[in-house]
């Protein structure tokens, strides 16, 4: 399947066939990893990172942390 850079705006962007978005079923401002590789570009589901605990948050982390944990983004309501 074939598609072509068009102009969005000031940018310019390709259009994703609707075949294609049902079926990897892809929402409206759903975040999307883009790669290239050669002269390939792959353009794939962003993986979702939700931790719903610090123990999940920091499972991959091994090193030594010091310091006061800050949440930056705190909107209230959260389910820990």
């Amino acid at each position: 399947m074939n598609t072509q850079i068009k102009k969005i705006g000031n940018s310019k962007g390709i259009i994703i066939p609707a075949p294609i978005i049902k079926m990897l079923d892809l929402k409206e401002f759903e975040e999307l990893s883009l790669k290239v590789e050669g002269n390939d570009i792959i353009l794939s589901k962003a993986e979702v990172f939700d931790p719903k605990s610090l123990d999940e948050l920091f499972k991959e982390f091994n090193g030594k942390y010091e310091g006061e944990v800050v949440f930056n983004d705190v909107k209230g309501r959260e389910i820990w």
